[in-house]
């Protein structure tokens, strides 16, 4: 006899991002320095740090080195 699966209900999924998220089309091969402070500004509204965001390239080029 064979059985059936029973699969469970769908759950709806529900978008979770958000509403002033910074979006780069994944396209662009150059991103400005406006846009990329933008986007860690926003990160750091959510309490990001420094630290989290490994940005000491950002700290590094304030210092005018180069890679």
């Amino acid at each position: 006899m064979a059985s059936a699966q029973a699969f469970p209900p769908a759950v709806p999924v529900s978008d979770k991002r958000c509403p002033k998220r910074v979006e780069v089309d994944p396209a662009e091969q150059l991103i400005s320095a406006a846009k990329v402070r933008e986007w860690l500004n926003h990160l750091r509204s959510h309490g990001w740090t420094n630290e989290d965001l490994s940005v000491a390239w950002l700290v590094r080029a304030r210092q005018g080195v180069e890679r």
